[in-house]
């Protein structure tokens, strides 16, 4: 899981906060905005947890989270993320399993970051 090869500044360049028109924007479906965005891998761990459970349905079975995050540099935690679409798990579960897994990557890049 851990991706050892990732040198300082990609990690910085990770974690950094994107613009508006970068942000993640949460939808419960399709035309379905929810009204919460995120800018940053911080943001975005701090806003799923508490995000409606079909929306994280919606955006794991559509590829969107994985998207966001290779925009960003990760394709480690896009890996990880896309690997949660074959489990079968309540909405509730995947939210949480989508939260930590997110959390776990920010520890991640931020001590790589130091």
């Amino acid at each position: 899981m851990a991706n050892n090869h990732i040198k300082r500044d990609q990690a910085v360049d990770t974690l950094r906060t994107v613009t508006p028109d970068k942000a993640f924007y949460f939808y419960k479906a399709e035309g379905q905005p929810l009204g919460a965005a995120s800018r940053s891998f911080s943001e975005f761990a701090a806003t799923v947890k508490g995000i409606d459970p079909a929306s994280v349905t919606f955006h794991v079975g559509r590829g969107d989270f994985e998207s966001w995050f290779r925009m960003l540099g990760d394709k480690s935690l896009a890996g990880q993320v896309a690997a949660l679409r074959s489990k079968k798990i309540s909405p509730e579960e995947l939210r949480a399993k989508v939260s930590s897994t997110v959390r776990l990557r920010v520890n991640e890049l931020q001590k790589i970051a130091e």
